[in-house]
């Protein structure tokens, strides 16, 4: 009995400090929940605050990019329609570098943010573009230092300057966040052909607006020499209506004395006229040769990049081309600037004529890169353009 009434008192006790330590048990898990909740609530206040910031410094980045493209576009535009030798300066030149660096900033801050190569989106794919641009403009320039022509200047910086304006301001809020991948675009090869193929299109661009800047200088050397045909005439004629074949040139030589001109050797303001000519002929040299260093390069990237699509296509969809949209304009893309190619090395057209379909090549870029991606149809429509 006596046993048995001990058995119970410790049964009773063992039930008693079970009763007591229970709350506390519960205590003690309800602290540890509340420590690990706030951990999480700090560790997700901190991530949140690091999109902020890198947000925030990716709007700034872009602005300070698209007012820097902006500057060097005005310096650049008004020193090639207003100067003579049509010189570009250090003031643009840091102009490009300044968009250049606040470009690779933004791109960097957005790979972070988003912990994948910003080439998923369309806002990225502008950004690299125009950072692409940029960038070519300052290779091809810094080889012979600052003494360049303005004129390729004053098409690229307003160019890539509008690329930011459109990846900024155009395209809505929601393409522009940084978002997860899709499974096709988890890959290695979305660095390796995707950026190939934007530095391809970047050389491109500015190797096309070389030749729209050559174009544009024949352009004007024809209406100079129009402009001094009309001259002519009106120097054979005097005030009353009377030819004066035989009255004496003049011209005003570098002192700013007048002297006789022998005719046969002046035509039509000769001395300025000779010196507009050798100067159009400096800047038409210019921009052949940098529109075809432009477009080799760039189409060498083109080719490599098709390539490395073509493994990629294979080994995400089991083909190495389908027709695709993209591709098919990707292909037409790769013909113009092999016609650009061919004309100039081979066939043996006019500067004129080669940098006419060089130019050309131009819309071709924009309407692969941009218009298919707008029409939303196709294999690579997605991650670019929601479809409606």
């Amino acid at each position: 009995m006596a046993f048995g009434k001990t058995t119970g008192a410790r049964a009773r006790e063992g039930a008693t400090g079970t009763r007591r330590t229970t709350p506390t048990r519960a205590r003690r898990r309800g602290r540890a929940r509340a420590v690990r909740e706030t951990l999480e609530l700090a560790g997700a206040l901190d991530s949140v605050n690091v999109d902020l910031a890198l947000s925030g410094a990716e709007e700034i980045l872009g602005k300070g990019a698209f007012a820097a493209t902006s500057f060097a576009g005005a310096v650049f535009g008004s020193k090639a329609i207003f100067t003579e030798d049509k010189r570009a300066g250090r003031a643009e030149q840091l102009g490009m570098y300044v968009a250049n660096a606040s470009l690779f900033g933004s791109l960097a801050a957005r790979w972070v943010e988003s912990g994948h190569f910003p080439l998923s989106n369309m806002y990225e794919s502008l950004l690299f573009l125009a950072w692409g641009i940029t960038a070519v403009h300052l290779v091809v320039t810094e080889r012979d230092g600052f003494s360049k022509s303005a004129i390729p200047g004053a098409l690229a910086a307003p160019t890539a300057a509008l690329t930011v304006a459109g990846a900024t301001l155009a395209l809505p809020t929601e393409l522009q966040r940084a978002t997860a991948l899709v499974p096709a675009l988890k890959s290695n090869w979305l660095m390796m052909h995707v950026s190939v193929m934007m530095l391809s299109y970047a050389t491109l661009l500015v190797g096309s607006l070389s030749c729209v800047s050559y174009l544009v200088v024949d352009a004007s050397q024809d209406w100079a020499m129009a402009k001094g045909a009309l001259e002519k005439l009106d120097d054979m004629v005097s005030d009353g209506g009377e030819r004066a074949r035989n009255r004496p040139k003049v011209s005003v030589n570098a002192d700013g004395e007048t002297v006789a001109v022998d005719a046969a050797a002046s035509t039509t303001n000769g001395e300025i006229i000779v010196d507009a000519s050798r100067g159009g002929e400096r800047i038409l040299t210019e921009m052949d040769n940098l529109a075809y260093r432009c477009l080799g390069a760039g189409f060498a990237l083109l080719t490599a990049g098709l390539v490395s699509g073509a493994v990629w296509a294979n080994e995400a969809w089991g083909s190495y081309w389908s027709w695709d949209p993209k591709e098919t304009w990707a292909l037409i893309t790769w013909l113009v600037y092999a016609t650009y190619l061919h004309s100039r090395l081979v066939a043996g057209w006019s500067k004129k004529d080669s940098c006419a379909v060089g130019a050309a090549g131009f819309l071709v870029v924009w309407v692969c890169y941009v218009g298919v991606n707008l029409w939303g149809v196709g294999l690579h429509s997605y991650g670019w353009f929601a479809n409606k």
